[in-house]
């Protein structure tokens, strides 16, 4: 079936699945915790512990800030049965993330984080690729505001309560090739929610324990749509040219647990599980409104599963300026095969990162890189492949990507 209302769902809940962490959340928002594998909760000793864990910024002395971006470079390719190849066009997708926190006095501490924990985009060509009528280009933008409060129970214990303020931007497009159409159609839409945060952190010798809880937001969208169907396709798809179109998403409430552990005064190792309830995303309707005035409702059904990631990081401390980091993950994915689809073409994947950070006086500058591969994934049953009204929709076949994830984050202490 052909709607174009159901790919704006499609964009804001599964572009960045090809190339993060599992569904499309981008769990890479700190040059140093990308370098040791994405395991923060539990260490959270900068300022992008405002987002990993708040409840430590209350071990931050004095004022810090900082700013940057985990870049991300994907590469993907589709075989269809067929034997036919698509690969999607190159982008470099620079999300920014940035972080301050204050120690008030011995007990509080308040911090802020602006990132994007959710989005990035894709672009399959809009001419050849045999999944077009699918997706060409898609974009989103989820930008979270997050502001924190955290408390100092006593010496070993800390916890935290925040909370955050989303706005959602998406933009779209995809082809139409049956009943004479050969046309783009597409749909802009933004949108914003709020949630809110939990955290606690917890030391003992050279222990340090760490849980973190982010809730589900939902989103309200609302957009214009462009369906400029003729003839024959214009009784089963009503055109709809710059008309209104909403729908609702919600955004997954996320839960992390680790613990680290400083063995050496110079060696520091964490490991963490971080749990994603991908179970929000089950069943999508879209409303919207033709040329002709009627109301119309699309219902996608997606049934995505709750996963589990599992990740592990090591820090060495080489001298007073400079610290060198490793680190490793595995992360599930939600798709289930018979929903699989080309916006949110996910796999289990495996990554390993390196990275290094160097301090001088008040500065520090981290830096890492992150390689991830998917695993290799055969689609032989998707319902969505070559539906009725559809002849470029192959999206059964396999599917392999790999993407590279750069990172640098400055940041001051004052």
């Amino acid at each position: 079936m052909v709607n174009i209302l159901v790919l704006v769902v499609a964009v804001l809940m599964g572009l960045a699945g090809s190339v993060n962490a599992a569904g499309f959340r981008l769990s890479e928002q700190d040059a140093k915790t990308n370098g040791m594998g994405n395991a923060a909760v539990a260490v959270a000793d900068n300022a992008s512990a405002v987002w990993y864990n708040p409840a430590a910024i209350t071990n931050l002395e004095g004022t810090n800030v900082s700013f940057g971006s985990v870049m991300v470079l994907p590469q993907m390719e589709h075989t269809d049965t067929n034997g036919v190849n698509d690969r999607i066009e190159k982008k470099t997708h620079i999300p920014p993330h940035f972080y301050a926190t204050r120690k008030l006095n011995n007990k509080f501490a308040v911090g802020i984080g602006v990132l994007a924990p959710y989005g990035l985009s894709t672009e399959w060509d809009k001419v050849n690729s045999v999944t077009r009528e699918v997706a060409t280009d898609s974009e989103i933008q989820a930008v979270y505001a997050n502001l924190n409060g955290a408390y100092k129970v006593n010496e070993n214990l800390s916890v935290a309560v925040g909370a955050s303020f989303v706005n959602l931007d998406a933009t779209m497009n995809k082809k139409i090739e049956a009943a004479g159409n050969d046309i783009e159609q597409t749909l802009e839409g933004d949108g914003t929610g709020a949630g809110y945060n939990l955290a606690a952190m917890y030391k003992w010798n050279k222990w340090k324990f760490g849980a973190s809880y982010h809730s589900k937001v939902k989103v309200d969208v609302e957009g214009k749509i462009n369906l400029p169907t003729t003839g024959g396709l214009a009784g089963l798809l009503p055109p709809a040219n710059d008309n209104d179109a909403s729908t609702s998403i919600t955004l997954p409430d996320t839960f992390q647990i680790g613990v680290a552990h400083q063995c050496m005064e110079d060696w520091l190792f964490t490991v963490e599980a971080d749990y994603t309830n991908w179970s929000t995303y089950r069943r999508l309707d879209i409303d919207y409104v033709t040329d002709a005035g009627a109301a119309k409702r699309s219902t996608d059904y997606k049934y995505w599963q709750s996963v589990w990631a599992f990740r592990i990081g090591a820090e060495h401390k080489i001298n007073e300026n400079w610290k060198m980091r490793v680190g490793a993950f595995y992360d599930v994915n939600p798709v289930k095969e018979d929903y699989f689809e080309t916006r949110v073409p996910d796999s289990d994947r495996y990554a390993v990162s390196f990275g290094a950070g160097y301090t001088k006086g008040n500065i520090t500058v981290d830096a890492s890189y992150l390689y991830l591969r998917f695993a290799k994934r055969t689609i032989d049953n998707s319902i969505q492949d070559n539906g009725a009204t559809q002849t470029n929709t192959s999206i059964n076949g396999k599917y392999s990507s790999v993407a590279r994830l750069p990172a640098i984050t400055v940041a001051y202490k004052f």
